[in-house]
């Protein structure tokens, strides 16, 4: 997987998409998960996971570069520090599909984790980091 190649304001209007998007489908795999289709779940966590792997290294590879290459590392810090939380974000991704083949009580608790870390996370992209790449456009 590579970064999409779009310009930056278009980019991150996908991105800023991708946020409205992921917590329905995160609901979309807890109702399948509800109504008793622990494998037709599955398929659902598998497109949140293929989603924020691209939603990653669309920020990670385009913005987070452009941002080091226009005010450098050091001034970069802060963004640098929310993107960190990409690792935590897919370690909690991998654990929803870990825990598809152990039980519904544990998936739906990770679902919600997720869900709930995302929230937070897309909040600080979209006040501190989105802002700031626009910025420097």
């Amino acid at each position: 997987m590579k970064a999409r190649e779009l310009p930056i304001k278009e980019l991150i209007e996908k991105l800023r998409e991708e946020h409205t998007t992921l917590p329905a489908t995160i609901d979309d795999a807890v109702i399948t998960y509800k109504t008793g289709n622990l494998s037709g779940a599955f398929p659902v966590i598998a497109e949140v996971r293929e989603t924020l792997s691209q939603h990653i290294i669309d920020e990670e590879g385009v913005l987070l570069k452009f941002l080091i290459d226009k005010i450098g590392k050091d001034a970069s810090e802060p963004y640098i520090k929310i993107l960190q939380e990409h690792t935590k974000i897919m370690k909690l991704v991998e654990q929803s599909v870990e825990s598809t083949y152990t039980g519904w009580t544990e998936t739906e608790n990770d679902l919600n984790t997720l869900k709930e870390t995302l929230a937070e996370h897309h909040k600080q992209e979209e006040t501190v980091l989105y802002p700031k790449v626009v910025s420097l456009l």
